[in-house]
């Protein structure tokens, strides 16, 4: 159960990309400025991810995930002690760390837990709970408002200003320390201190590398990359296609919709699993979101665009646990160079949704087919990934 809380804690680290709208508005801040927010939790997982692959292999797994939760309750620390744009900055900075730390420890360390053969549907298990994590940070940031702004604490009036501006997305970071502490406490008390060990060597940067050179491990390298480029596309847009054709409803009401639908994606998925083959449901969960993105290109109709969010969601659910515990699978003696590898790939969140955004720049639905070019790959890489479990 300590590792689920690790794994809710994991989601805390999607705030980034959900608080740069609020923070713009908050501190009155440019978009170009404000996007730094996201950049500042997203460049953690290019630079960190394989040192903290290194430095795992030497220290184990549960100590990584009690350095990587200390960072993550230090970063959730800080605006509730002083509230400015750059501490906000490096503050998520510090979560984006932390939440480098806890994939690359995380992810692995389900399958030294896991029984044989059950890794794939415990993964896949465990991201449901980042996504609730994920989703309990949306719900805040709508349900709030300006509900808090009667209170001090969330509301600010600058010099010379007449309206105070709302604060009240501060109420995030106290609760995620609340929960951080209670999740360190957990994996301090309940993780055996010698899970995840094992007698190989310790691994070095060098060696990383070369696991890249695999030609398996480089596919699935590649697969991480655009995938969580294209979920991160479909995160950025698609709350706006529902400000462009539907007034009565909040934009970000679209990407709980899509959270949501991830969550019971993979617990559907932790289920599913245990009767089907990764490969083979890897491809099932491909097709699933290749409907729903071209769903997206028809004129709006409010059945059919609702109907592309969920299955956008489900579809997505399991395609990271996927990929990520078949690579494993592959070649597990290399799991603390996949892991560190796998987690750097995350950072095609932040760099394909510049191509995304240049394509919406066209028009609201030119902007998918970016995802779609993502998703073709992955169709790609499901075939590769059939025809090896078939040898």
């Amino acid at each position: 159960m300590s590792m689920f809380f690790v794994f809710l804690a994991m989601g805390f680290g999607d705030a980034a990309n959900q608080l740069v709208s609020v923070v713009e508005k908050a501190f009155n801040v440019s978009p170009f400025v404000a996007s730094f927010v996201s950049l500042s939790g997203m460049i953690m997982f290019g630079l960190l991810s394989v040192p903290a692959g290194v430095w795992q292999s030497k220290i184990g797994k549960k100590n990584m995930l009690v350095v990587g939760l200390a960072l993550f309750l230090a970063g959730s620390l800080l605006p509730v002690i002083t509230f400015t744009f750059p501490v906000i900055l490096f503050s998520v900075l510090l979560m984006g760390a932390g939440a480098t730390i806890l994939q690359v420890s995380g992810n692995p360390l389900i399958r030294d837990v896991s029984e044989e053969g059950r890794y794939s549907s415990m993964l896949s298990f465990a991201q449901s709970f980042k996504a609730v994590g994920t989703l309990s940070t949306s719900l805040i940031l709508v349900l709030i408002g300006t509900s808090l702004m009667k209170y001090r604490w969330f509301s600010f009036t600058p010099e010379g200003a007449a309206e105070p501006i709302n604060m009240g997305f501060r109420i995030l970071f106290p609760i995620f320390a609340v929960v951080l502490l209670l999740t360190l406490l957990l994996v301090i008390v309940f993780v055996p201190s010698n899970a995840g060990k094992s007698d190989e060597k310790p691994t070095t940067v060098a060696n990383c590398l070369r696991a890249l050179g695999n030609p398996f491990i480089l596919m699935m390298f590649l697969a991480i990359f655009f995938y969580c480029g294209a979920e991160a596309s479909m995160f950025n847009r698609i709350p706006s296609i529902l400000s462009e054709n539907v007034q009565s409803i909040t934009p970000a009401v679209g990407n709980i919709v899509l959270i949501l639908s991830l969550l019971v994606g993979r617990f559907l998925g932790g289920v599913i699993l245990r009767k089907i083959s990764a490969g083979k449901f890897l491809a099932i969960t491909i097709g699933v979101s290749i409907v729903g993105n071209v769903l997206l290109f028809l004129p709006y109709n409010q059945f059919t665009t609702w109907l592309s969010f969920i299955l956008v969601g489900v579809g997505f659910a399991n395609i990271f646990p996927l990929v990520f515990s078949i690579c494993v699978e592959h070649r597990p003696e290399l799991s603390n160079e996949i892991s560190g590898l796998m987690t750097t790939a995350i950072v095609g969140a932040a760099i394909v949704p510049l191509l995304t955004g240049a394509f919406a720049n066209i028009g609201v639905r030119y902007a998918f087919i970016v995802p779609l070019c993502c998703l073709a790959y992955l169709c790609f890489v499901a075939v590769k990934v059939k025809k090896n479990e078939t040898v």
